[in-house]
């Protein structure tokens, strides 16, 4: 499975103030992600300028298994990140709206869940849109994303993001405008294993799991609880997963490569 990183600018929305406010679909109904049909952006109004003391760039990373992709397959579960990242000085505070798009269609893509507790989810024009939960003092931004079904094609991921000093103004505030693509993967050619040809011992396990398998391949693991939460992800290491530090309890676990996937119920005790 390829890994790549995205990183791009992104500028803030409209002319209320994301950093400093719930944010500008919250306080005004408005998409301001750049997205089709969206309202007005910073790009646009300079309401907090598109430079700016902080030079702002965003982050957006798709992540599955623990790795980074630039594809989707139908229906799978994916992290999604955001982080708004300052090229220079100290930003107090940080906001963003975001919204994934079918191409095309201009439609709202896939289900996002699990958002981490500075951000939320809201529904405008018939699409969902994640932006921050008030004013947030960290700049990462997390959600779960279940892919559209098969034959939906391309999604592009809209966003926008600043970097404030939180003066209550707009002057000194930093944002960016910026989107990616995410074309969709053919999942035929993902074969799934049986337990003839992979399978994890000891089960229940206490601290480690091992891989029995003949396969000698990059492997990347996910480790998903019983409310749908990946809870450890990473490469695999000499055929191991470390499951030390997990409550005690009842997880899937996946481990996938370039052409396969393979999934099973562990305890750990």
């Amino acid at each position: 499975m390829k890994k790549y990183i995205y990183s791009f600018m992104l500028v803030a929305a409209g002319a209320t103030l994301i950093s400093n406010s719930a944010g500008r679909g919250t306080a005004s109904g408005q998409g301001a992600t750049g997205a089709p049909g969206d309202g007005l952006t910073c790009a646009s109004s300079n309401c907090h300028g598109s430079g700016g003391a902080f030079g702002a760039e965003m982050d957006i990373v798709l992540m599955k298994d623990g790795v980074e992709v630039d594809f989707y397959l139908p229906g799978e579960i994916y992290n999604m990140a955001v982080s708004v990242e300052a090229a220079t000085g100290t930003p107090s505070r940080y906001g963003f709206q975001m919204t994934a798009v079918l191409d095309g269609a201009n439609s709202g893509a896939g289900e996002f869940s699990d958002l981490s507790s500075n951000a939320k989810s809201l529904t405008l024009n018939g699409r969902t849109y994640l932006e921050q939960n008030g004013p947030s003092s960290t700049k990462g931004f997390t959600a779960t994303w279940t892919a559209p079904i098969e034959g939906s094609g391309s999604v592009t991921v809209f966003a926008s993001g600043i970097a404030a000093n939180g003066n209550g103004g707009t002057g000194g505030d930093s944002g960016a405008l910026g989107s990616v693509t995410l074309s969709e993967g053919d999942a035929s050619n993902i074969k799934v294993l049986t337990a003839d040809e992979m399978s994890f011992s000891p089960n229940p396990a206490i601290d480690v799991l091992q891989i029995n398998t003949k396969l000698n391949q990059l492997m990347v693991y996910e480790v998903i609880n019983v409310a749908g939460a990946t809870v450890a992800s990473g490469t695999v290491e000499n055929n191991f997963i470390d499951i030390y530090n997990l409550t005690n309890g009842l997880y899937i676990v996946t481990v996938s490569g370039d052409d396969f996937i393979y999934r099973q119920k562990i305890y750990k005790r």
